[in-house]
């Protein structure tokens, strides 16, 4: 009898790995993969940036998530990060150093953006961290410099990202 249960366990940890392989979760983006694979199998990326190691191509399969590949010269996969939108690496924006290519390459394009010429501009990026739905804003001087980073609960989450 004790058999049974643990028998039905193991079944059910490998139901649960093959859906997890077929819903794209990842499993067959691994570092060294070409980009136009990746392209087949995730479609057509947020944004892509190009740099003098390569390209950086940035996916949201959620509106609170957003993942950034690297690819070498030869289009080669070299790095992923599976979720850059957290308050660490928000928290890692100098300001008076970054620029808003800077923000971009890091994060890819801002969902949401207000700008004010003569006064700079405020980009506002939406995630999920352990369950709370958080909000970074960044503003930005006149000159596209980071002047600060604003991260708080956002109170008026809703359908838009979750």
């Amino acid at each position: 009898m004790t058999m049974a249960p643990r028998g039905m366990s193991w079944l059910l940890a490998a139901i649960l790995l093959a859906g997890c392989a077929a819903s794209g979760g990842g499993s067959a983006v691994r570092p060294g993969v070409l980009l136009d694979d990746v392209q087949a199998q995730w479609g057509t990326p947020k944004a892509v940036y190009q740099h003098g190691q390569g390209q950086r191509v940035f996916y949201s399969p959620q509106p609170w998530q957003v993942r950034r590949l690297d690819f070498d010269t030869q289009g080669r996969l070299q790095q992923i990060h599976e979720q850059v939108l957290t308050s660490a690496q928000f928290a890692g924006i100098v300001a008076g150093k970054w620029r808003a290519a800077d923000v971009q390459q890091t994060f890819g394009p801002p969902p949401r953006r207000a700008d004010d010429a003569d006064k700079g501009s405020v980009w506002s990026y939406f995630f999920l961290e352990y369950g709370v739905h958080r909000a970074a804003r960044i503003h930005f001087d006149a000159s596209g410099t980071v002047a600060g980073v604003d991260l708080l609960e956002d109170p008026a989450a809703d359908n838009r990202y979750r």
